[in-house]
């Protein structure tokens, strides 16, 4: 993604949201529209962002709230793994990153990422979640791969067949460490 340079003819009553935005970015979070509308309760937050033009600011439609981000300070990729967390849905979460994996690199993804950030997922929930998923038919294409070592990993038959799964699943898990 390209980051392009900010706007120069940013309105004063917008200026805040971009900046609050630009801020968050920068942190490595996203802001909600509700939150802008919390701290800016004077403003139209939706019509100020969507009219000032400012290239850099990106938003993302959730499921309860529209989810804001600055492309100079934020991969779109990452903004995606946040959107996914502050959506609140570990099933999805998972199934999505893990579908994203097997397409964009192709390679299976391990379990244990969903312990660590961003993601930061606790154990009893990636494991509810990783049960719920096998009751869903829309996600029958997750499928699950165990290295020699134990390490559970998990791929999209989309993108991935299961000899492709199983043996980048043994690759990454053992064959990197033995062969460096």
């Amino acid at each position: 993604m390209e980051n392009q340079e900010p706007s120069p003819e940013i309105t004063p009553k917008a200026l805040p949201l971009v900046e609050a935005i630009r801020a968050a970015s920068k942190g490595g979070a996203l802001v909600t529209q509700r939150t802008l509308e919390k701290e800016f309760p004077d403003l139209n937050v939706h019509a100020l962002i969507t009219e000032s033009g400012v290239k850099d600011l990106k938003k993302m439609e959730g499921s309860s709230d529209v989810y804001y981000f600055s492309d100079l300070s934020m991969t779109e990729a990452y903004a995606v793994f946040m959107y996914r967390i502050n959506e609140k849905d570990p099933v999805r979460l998972i199934a999505e990153t893990v579908r994203d994996d097997s397409r964009i690199y192709p390679r299976p993804t391990p379990v244990a990422t969903f312990r660590e950030p961003p993601f930061s997922l606790s154990a009893r929930d990636v494991e509810e979640a990783l049960g719920r998923m096998t009751l869903r038919p829309d996600l029958e294409d997750i499928k699950r791969s165990s290295a020699s070592n134990g390490a559970l990993y998990l791929y999209s038959s989309q993108f991935l067949s299961e000899a492709q799964g199983d043996a980048l699943t043994e690759w990454f898990e053992v064959g990197v460490r033995e062969n460096p």
